[in-house]
């Protein structure tokens, strides 16, 4: 057995694809993991895979032509995802979604075959990124720091910060701003009018503007004046903003504790 050991990255782990399927060892006989996550076997061959951004877009290239967009959107996220099985359910995925025995109608349709472990451990991981992205652009709070760039902090589960990118380009086409992931260490930057770039390894200075303390003063002013009391619902509120998101958000980090949740408005 040949184990492709990948980076924990999207570029890593299809660069490993790429690198395993060129191998000509055989399907059966390679397995991708990502580094650092295992023990070391027995009668078994490492190989480091070292990312290369051409290798990378030669596989998603194929899995766009073969399997359709909407499938390679699936499969991208599922490489986001916080998984040590992730990189070889994708590789399982692929050898049945690109082999040659099957048509392209087949090939779009193989992520519905979800009685298969490593296609329904894909299609899961999916789901579970794309829930915690689509919540993040809910609960993203954003404040200006001294040189006028907007500035947010999160800590995210998976990778999703890509897939937070193009939601907040298109909303803030005209502003720079810098979404920060503390728990992977990356930064998403974007300056007006241009698209977003994913940056590794920095941390940004967050010195806060002068104007920033009021216009939390004025958030915090009106997130009390639409609360009703007599609708507070504390188990409803929890479920549609989760604690784990509340770190990071003005309304719990200058006014409101963890516990209770916030007095907002839910019927």
């Amino acid at each position: 057995m040949t184990v492709f050991e990948c980076e924990d990255s999207s570029d890593g782990i299809f660069t490993g694809i790429y690198d395993a399927w060129a191998s000509r060892l055989g399907h059966a006989n390679v397995r991708l993991q990502l580094q650092g996550m295992h023990t070391l076997e027995l009668f078994t061959q490492y190989r480091q895979v070292v990312p290369d951004a051409g290798k990378a877009e030669k596989v998603a290239r194929t899995i766009r032509r073969k399997m359709g967009e909407e499938s390679y959107q699936i499969i991208f996220r599922a490489a986001m995802a916080k998984s040590g099985e992730k990189a070889d359910c994708i590789y399982r995925t692929l050898v049945q979604g690109l082999s040659s025995h099957i048509s392209e109608k087949e090939a779009a349709a193989i992520l519905e075959h979800l009685t298969d472990p490593a296609i329904c451990k894909v299609f899961e991981l999916s789901r579970r990124v794309w829930h915690e992205a689509h919540h993040y652009m809910g609960f993203v709070r954003f404040s200006e720091l001294k040189n006028g760039v907007l500035f947010s902090e999160i800590e995210a589960e998976n990778q999703v910060l890509p897939l937070l990118a193009d939601h907040f380009a298109d909303r803030l086409p005209n502003e720079d701003f810098l979404i920060y992931d503390r728990a992977h260490d990356r930064c998403l930057l974007h300056r007006r009018q241009r698209p977003c770039v994913l940056v590794r390894d920095v941390r940004p200075d967050t010195s806060f503007s002068d104007r920033e303390e009021e216009i939390q003063r004025l958030w915090l002013g009106f997130c009390r004046s639409i609360s009703i009391e007599a609708r507070e619902n504390p188990a409803l509120q929890q479920q549609m903003l989760p604690l784990r998101f509340r770190k990071w958000m003005t309304e719990e980090q200058n006014a409101f504790p963890l516990h209770p949740p916030l007095n907002a408005p839910c019927i």
